[in-house]
């Protein structure tokens, strides 16, 4: 049996013991928080770059995205600028053929007398001519006030017959049309000299036909000669008939015609590829 003594010994060393086991246990609880806490820090500093990565990472795709989107809006808005200016272009063309049109816009636009209308259509080409020429006659004079709506329709359903295409081929139907519209524009009454002005334009076109210089004849390409005969023709021809004239019909007549040689019906819609270049102003 132990003594008190040595009893006493053995709890101390127990109790010494066990202190010893519980500061270990504590050491090592530390360590392994240090560790821990070592690790975590580890685990965010390595977790970080890549938050800053996909965080700068985004911006730059929906960046690219933007980019992307407009460039498709500009590339659209440049196809549609381009249709615009085409239209435009289509607008203006299409205001510079009716504005002469409405050269007398203050006479009436209803009531046409569709009867007499076709009637003028229906007659000889030396009515059709007088009807035309007695219409600019009342243009050029300033007498909008008097031009009727019947006229103005004449004058479009006569633009419409396309006479250069048909009167050429006809010099004598020409030199009828002609005589007679030369005769209404300016005023003529002499018939002396109205015959004059018919056999000069009816040898004119005789000879434009001969050597294919009518409208219906021009050629389809390369044709800068054809123009230059053409105009030198119509030339020589203008001046034989303004010669006949005294100086009040010739002033009237320059301000008329253009020359003896196709139909300006006055409207503003004369082909100019059918004279030289500058003659009627900038291409």
């Amino acid at each position: 049996m132990l003594s008190k003594g040595t009893r006493i010994v053995i709890t101390a060393l127990c109790l010494g013991g066990f202190t010893m086991v519980v500061w270990f246990q504590q050491r090592a609880v530390t360590r392994l928080r240090q560790e821990n806490r070592r690790l975590e820090q580890q685990l965010t500093a390595a977790q970080a770059p890549v938050a800053i990565q996909t965080s700068e990472t985004e911006p730059d795709t929906n960046e690219l995205a933007r980019f992307r989107a407009q460039e498709k809006e500009l590339i659209k808005l440049r196809g549609e600028v381009t249709m615009l200016r085409a239209e435009r272009r289509a607008l203006t063309n299409q205001v510079a053929a009716i504005k002469p049109k409405s050269v007398a816009s203050s006479a009436p636009t209803q009531n046409v007398d569709t009867a007499w209308v076709q009637q003028v259509l229906n007659s000889p080409p030396a009515q059709q001519g007088l009807a035309a020429g007695t219409l600019r006659a009342k243009i050029l004079s300033g007498e909008r006030s008097n031009i009727s709506a019947s006229e103005l329709a004449l004058q479009e359903a006569l633009a419409q017959k396309q006479l250069n295409q048909t009167l050429e081929r006809s010099p004598a139907a020409f030199a009828d049309f002609q005589t007679a519209f030369i005769q209404g524009a300016v005023g003529i009454s002499d018939p002396a000299k109205l015959q004059q002005i018919h056999d000069l334009i009816r040898q004119t076109y005789e000879h434009a036909v001969a050597n294919g210089l009518d409208v219906s004849s021009k050629p389809a390409t390369g044709a800068d000669p054809w123009v230059q005969q053409r105009y030198q023709l119509d030339r020589r021809a203008t001046a034989a008939v303004e010669r006949i004239l005294t100086p009040e019909e010739r002033s009237a007549f320059s301000r008329a015609f253009l020359g003896v040689m196709g139909v300006d019906l006055g409207r503003g819609d004369v082909d100019k590829s059918n004279y030289p270049k500058g003659f009627l102003g900038p291409e």
